[in-house]
């Protein structure tokens, strides 16, 4: 009987024990990925901060046909990271948000014909984007939309034509 008595102490006892050591070893490992987890989330933010593409303003190329030089626009679009980055998609917009039908790329002949327009651009360090309306009309004021690979967000550019006369007339009014 005192045998039995001993055993089945040892047995409550252990078990209890073996029970706390498991439980211990859940909350360590959990406490472990925790730290894991905000540790690759900082390191992946870091990477990430200095991933950054900032366009330039909007502007006529100054082609020597007015005609041709009213239906494009074009702007560089630099890249503040040391890794490449690339322009997957540009869209444009009028002033009524009814989206223009335009073509695209880094480069045009001197009649502002886009040359090599792959929806696929390259950034190493900047590039000059050249959009042309395909319908050959003047671009009024645009909004345009370029979506690129450090981010799902894109970034909004917006052409005003008369934006530098306003400000003429705010400067003669104050």
């Amino acid at each position: 009987m005192p045998n039995e008595i001993v055993v089945k102490c040892a047995t409550t006892v252990f078990g209890d024990l073996s029970t706390a050591i498991a439980a211990c070893t859940a909350v360590v490992a959990a406490v472990c990925a925790y730290f894991s987890y905000s540790l690759s989330k900082r390191i992946y933010d870091e990477i990430k901060s200095d991933e950054v593409i900032v366009p330039g303003t909007l502007h006529h190329p100054g082609l020597r046909v007015r005609k041709h030089d009213e239906c494009v626009l074009r702007c560089s679009v630099f890249n503040k990271s040391p890794r490449k980055a690339y322009i997957n998609s540009v869209e444009a917009f009028d002033s009524k948000g009814v989206k223009l039908e335009i073509t695209w790329s880094d480069n045009m002949d001197e009649l502002g014909t886009i040359l090599n327009p792959t929806e696929l651009l390259g950034i190493v360090d900047a590039v000059n984007l050249c959009m042309r309306r395909n319908d050959g009309e003047e671009f009024g004021k645009t909004t345009v939309s370029i979506q690129h690979s450090f981010s799902s967000k894109k970034i909004e550019i917006v052409y005003d034509p008369y934006a530098e006369w306003e400000c003429m007339d705010e400067g003669k009014s104050g």
